[in-house]
């Protein structure tokens, strides 16, 4: 990255075309949700969303929360300084125009007719609180600061600065994810506690019975949404979710397994949309039992049949990687070691490990990936046939976000918030990677930020370098990519993707009432 590349309102694309979270569920509150949701209802103007999982917990504060829900809210509620197309260009949005000054320094215009619901204007102070708080020491306790550096951003007038203590070639694009917030909200947290306000295309409204509602704000300086509102409903069950689709309930379901897909492809009421953010399904492991021994993950990694679970289970739709980082990404390059398919190979690891003789492991089992059940119980029965004994408990989704690192085993999914690899390998790192896998290995850090200081051709051996680090360590198990396919019933016009893990797009949605 030169400081003669200038970016003055340009669309131009940043860093590597890759994956999105899982996501991984952090918080250490669990919502009320509870199984099945309401399904009925008047439609109205609404666009109504389901999905497999409730918010993370009913505390609204984007930087402190990882899941596919609160990042949908945090999306439709809230700005970002940049913003991200359907095809993973990077464009103007709160910054109406920004420019690369250094390696490690840029410089932001901030358009001045952005005001959150509250009715105060947005202001540079806010932006510069809202990076501050993830770029500064305290940051690694909210589950966002992975989408940035350290650093320090400031403001003379309606222009910011960032100055990044190394060059960080993810930038631009965590710019388009990182959500801007009251000052006065972060200085007042409790605030999180009774709503989102934001500058975004849609004010919250509440949360009650499994349903986030959002109405369109007509005052949005990007025009009013061309729909009258969002209905972000948790309905736990697939076959219901399902069945609410086709009975006209609701209008879209996210993340759907490919059995429900292959079960509308002739369907020319429904619409398939598999744009995704580069994400994966892994089995995560826990580094403060068993799994802490690498002999054992490297038993676990050739008992498991992964091509097996993913054209059956997945039905071919997932493809299986051999390395740390899904294949969707540029930087993606397969290790040399696949650890494919071998029991005597897993046996033989384990008589080496001292466990010949059998072991336990603990598994929470739930329904927040797709077939998350069936591919467990095949996960189980692998693991029985090398003589590894999986105690099973199934959880419901909230209990289960919460819960998982009590198990030495829980499947999730590791999906980038800011489409680039960066996000996906830091999770390993730091805060979060004790947080998701009471794991702590100085060589994950210095790879990682390693790959998050170079930019320009170098970056990509240097993702590589982290990814196979991790994928050699066999730090998780890496069942497949995941794609994150979307139904749409027709009488939704307008509807598209970009790669994030949130809809920053829905506003363009129109229904038919």
């Amino acid at each position: 990255m030169k400081p003669e590349r200038v970016m003055r309102g340009r669309w131009r694309f940043a860093g590597i075309a890759v994956l999105a979270s899982a996501a991984l569920m952090l918080s250490a509150c669990s919502s009320p949700a509870t199984e099945g949701g309401n399904t009925g209802g008047d439609r109205g103007g609404q666009v109504i969303v389901a999905n497999a999982e409730p918010p993370t917990a009913a505390y609204w504060d984007p930087a402190a929360s990882f899941g596919l829900v609160d990042e949908q809210v945090a999306s439709l509620v809230f700005d970002t300084l940049l913003s991200m197309d359907a095809e993973g260009n990077i464009g103007p949005n709160l910054a109406t125009e920004w420019e690369w000054v250094s390696d490690t320094e840029m410089k932001l215009t901030l358009r001045t007719d952005a005001k959150f619901h509250d009715g105060t204007p947005v202001t540079a102070d806010d932006v510069v609180a809202s990076l501050n708080r993830l770029m500064q020491p305290g940051s690694e306790t909210l589950a966002k600061a992975i989408l940035l550096t350290s650093g320090e951003a400031s403001a003379e007038g309606d222009v910011v600065t960032i100055r990044t203590d190394q060059p960080f070639g993810p930038l631009e694009n965590s710019l388009a994810a990182v959500s801007i917030l009251s000052k006065a909200d972060i200085d007042s947290p409790d605030n999180f506690k009774k709503g989102a306000n934001g500058s975004g295309p849609y004010k919250f409204v509440s949360y009650a019975n499994d349903d986030i509602t959002l109405e369109a704000n007509a005052d949005y300086w990007g025009g009013a949404p061309k729909n009258d509102g969002v209905v972000l409903r948790y309905i736990a069950d697939a076959d219901a979710r399902q069945n609410a689709l086709l009975a006209g309930q609701i209008d879209i379901t996210t993340r759907t397994g490919p059995n429900y897909v292959n079960a509308v492809k002739d369907n020319a009421d429904i619409t398939v949309e598999s744009v995704s953010p580069p994400s994966q399904i892994v089995m995560i492991y826990q580094h403060n039992g068993a799994l802490a021994d690498l002999k054992i993950r490297e038993a676990l990694a050739y008992a498991i049949d992964r091509e097996g679970i993913a054209a059956s289970i997945m039905h071919g739709v997932n493809k299986v990687g051999f390395n740390a980082i899904p294949t969707t990404l540029a930087s993606y390059q397969e290790a040399s070691n696949k650890f494919e398919f071998d029991p005597e190979k897993a046996k033989s690891l384990l008589a080496e490990a001292g466990k010949s003789e059998g072991l336990t492991l603990t598994m929470a089992t739930s329904t927040l990936v797709p077939g998350q059940l069936e591919i467990d119980q095949a996960i189980a029965q692998n693991l029985k046939d090398i003589g590894i004994d999986v105690e099973v408990t199934q959880l419901e989704v909230g209990e289960f976000r919460t819960s998982y690192p009590q198990y030495d085993l829980s499947m999730n999914t590791l999906a980038s918030f800011n489409n680039d690899p960066s996000f996906i390998l830091a999770t390993f790192t730091g805060a979060t990677g004790q947080a998701v896998f009471n794991l702590a290995d100085p060589k994950v850090d210095e790879l990682v930020a390693t790959q998050n200081a170079t930019v320009g051709e170098a970056r990509n051996p240097a993702i590589n370098a982290a990814a196979t680090y991790m994928w050699d360590n066999q730090l998780t198990l890496w069942l497949s990519d995941e794609t994150w396919t979307t139904l749409v019933n027709n009488r939704v016009t307008g509807y598209e993707r970009n790669p994030l893990v949130g809809e920053p797009l829905l506003r363009n949605v129109s229904v038919a009432k």
